[in-house]
């Protein structure tokens, strides 16, 4: 009994992944076939690259508005030099310099201007946002090359190779977070970050590099979008910014810092992926999803401080 409350106050988000588990798997015979599942994979790498980001901003009691926009930016750009070059590596280090550059941004603001980070993002993610409009005109950018192209098909041992990129991110982080000085001093400045100065610790250079982490997550997930679609396209992270925010915290990763983990987060992803995978297959249609998928993130987020003690936002 006490290791079951310690793994639900740890990962709050699994019952719920099992109880859809089940109940999509009786009701679609579909649910649990390897090409479902792979789909369902391929589909959300971008929400999981892009999520790891946005828990390190939660980490440290930020948030950030402008990451689905930056995924758009980035694509586009990136789209936009391998139709004129050709260059596979120079389209990934160009998605990579444009997340890098908007976090950045977010971070010098936010942590040593001390800009509001949800006035602060919000202005960059409409910046982001027209730039990939007017960079594009509003249409996808062709010219993708084969290789990426037939990277977004690539699979091994049923893993689509675009999730393994995520994954391998996943790994990076969690070292990153539990096994760095860099992760503690996250954790900490997320949990008390007057403490965090007292303990000697720059408060500003780390919120800064967790805006410039999330900026350069980003890019990568813009990268991947292409592959996943085929073409770069502007508005491709338009609608996930919810989602992403969404699969945070249903994993169980706090909005006001200092508790979470990057396990949680993969954990809301699967969440949100098979919820949005088996409503599909059960014919529900995309507005009462909304609703449903709304329930949902209340139900969690109670469950979430229900067993971890955090404090409502």
């Amino acid at each position: 009994m006490k290791s079951t409350l310690a793994s639900l106050k740890t990962y709050p988000a699994i019952p719920i992944i099992a109880a859809l588990a089940v109940a999509f798997s009786l009701f679609s015979p579909y649910f649990m076939t390897s090409g479902n599942i792979e789909a369902m994979l391929g589909a959300n790498a971008v929400v999981l690259i892009a999520a790891i980001g946005m828990t390190f901003v939660f980490l440290i009691g930020g948030i950030d508005l402008s990451i689905s926009t930056v995924i758009s930016v980035s694509a586009v750009v990136a789209g936009i030099v391998m139709a004129q070059t050709n260059s596979v590596p120079l389209g990934l280090v160009t998605a990579v310099a444009v997340g890098m550059v908007f976090g950045a941004v977010n971070g010098i603001l936010i942590g040593y201007f001390k800009l509001t980070p949800f006035i602060t993002t919000m202005a960059t993610q409409l910046i982001a946002r027209g730039i990939a409009f007017v960079l594009s005109q509003g249409i996808a950018v062709k010219g993708t090359p084969f290789w990426v192209l037939d990277f977004g098909f690539m699979s091994w041992m049923g893993i689509p190779a675009v999730t393994m990129v995520g994954l391998v991110l996943v790994l990076v982080s969690v070292f990153a977070l539990g096994k760095t000085t860099w992760g503690r001093q996250v954790m900490l400045v997320g949990s008390n970050p007057n403490s965090a100065r007292y303990a000697g610790i720059n408060v500003s250079f780390i919120e800064f590099s967790v805006y410039l982490v999330a900026g350069v997550l980003a890019g990568v997930a813009g990268f991947i979008s292409i592959a996943n679609l085929g073409n770069a396209i502007p508005g491709v992270g338009d609608t996930l910014l919810l989602i992403i925010i969404g699969a945070v915290v249903l994993g169980g990763t706090a909005m006001t810092g200092g508790e979470g983990s990057i396990e949680r987060t993969v954990l809301g992803v699967m969440l949100l992926a098979i919820l949005t995978n088996g409503l599909n297959l059960v014919g529900i249609p995309f507005y009462d999803q909304l609703i449903i998928q709304g329930i949902l993130i209340f139900f969690g987020t109670w469950l979430a401080m229900k067993f971890s003690g955090q404090r409502a936002v």
